[in-house]
């Protein structure tokens, strides 16, 4: 994520992530499954802004990309504003823990959609556990990362470390990550169908192939920056089950095979895909074959990463 504090207002960009390597290794006796995956924040990211208000009310207002017309019908803006929203539920547990007596109005402007595999809502969720601390009273990492581990699986992906935030393993059902000291310059085309897929049914699907992958080779590629070999070490173990949830992921792949991406795959869940590419490819081109077959989402964005929200909060008050 990348701060800013002006006026009052607390601004955070939240990054969408991509799943470069994902391994179900069983299912676990609390019902979750045990992973091995390798997360890649990238350039598309939700901005989310939180200003402290006098009475004790929580406020949250989404911006959609989208005319309100539009909304009804497509999965990928069926987001709440109220107390369902996890963005909601994370500043609200802020609140409870530090003892705060105001409230805030939180204004999330989204570009990232939902049932994706993008990660949008657990982006959101820590950004606004940042937010609404840096609002009420100061940064504390310790408390962030229990209130992250409360709400969901990949929220303390999106902190990073003391040291930065970008490129991470990832473990247990999601929530060990350990922050890698490698940022490889990696582009990507994503895609996202008109059609979500819904995480426990892909996962409740899912088979075992038999054999474990492990992720060394692929953060071996990435800290030599092999784009061939990176490419090739793709791999995403759901990706079966969810092709059996819905076409569209076929569909995704298929297209970026027509335009001879040769390294692509799927991202968390699904639904979206995405494809490793070299900075020679025409996007508009891409994006036209895409629209055509349906796909009215299709984003051009690079691997992200950022100082650590120490280093940046002291950047800020140093400025």
């Amino acid at each position: 994520m990348l701060i800013d504090v002006k006026g009052g207002v607390v601004c955070v960009e939240a990054p969408a992530k991509l799943n470069l390597f994902l391994e179900v290794l069983g299912k676990r006796a609390d019902g979750y499954h045990e992973i091995e995956s390798l997360l890649c924040p990238i350039s598309l990211c939700d901005r989310l802004e939180l200003r402290s208000t006098p009475g004790p009310e929580l406020c949250l207002e989404i911006e959609f990309p989208v005319p309100e017309a539009q909304l009804r019908n497509d999965p990928a803006w069926d987001i709440p504003s109220d107390q369902r929203n996890l963005v909601y539920r994370a500043v609200k547990r802020v609140q409870e823990l530090m003892d705060v007596q105001t409230g805030c109005r939180i204004r999330l402007k989204k570009s990232i959609p939902a049932s994706a595999g993008l990660g949008g809502g657990s982006s959101d969720a820590a950004a606004a556990v940042v937010a609404a601390m840096l609002a009420w009273g100061g940064w504390d990492r310790p408390l962030a990362a229990q209130i992250c581990a409360e709400l969901g699986s990949d929220l303390n992906f999106f902190l990073g470390d003391e040291h930065r935030i970008g490129l991470a393993l990832v473990k247990g059902r999601g929530e060990n990550c350990e922050v890698l000291d490698i940022n490889p310059a990696l582009e990507f085309v994503v895609t996202h169908p008109p059609a979500g897929c819904a995480t426990s049914v892909v996962y409740a699907d899912w088979q075992s192939s038999g054999s474990i992958r492990q992720s060394i080779d692929l953060i071996e590629a990435c800290r030599s920056e092999d784009l061939e070999r990176i490419g090739g070490l793709l791999f995403n173990a759901l990706e079966t089950s969810a092709r059996a949830a819905t076409s569209w992921i076929d569909k995704q792949l298929n297209i970026f095979r027509s335009f001879h991406f040769r390294y692509n795959a799927m991202t968390g869940s699904g639904s979206s895909c995405f494809a490793l590419v070299s900075a020679r490819y025409t996007m508009s081109n891409m994006r036209r074959a895409a629209n055509d077959a349906g796909l009215s989402r299709v984003y051009a964005v690079k691997s992200w990463s950022q100082p650590s929200i120490e280093e940046q909060l002291r950047l800020i008050s140093s400025s």
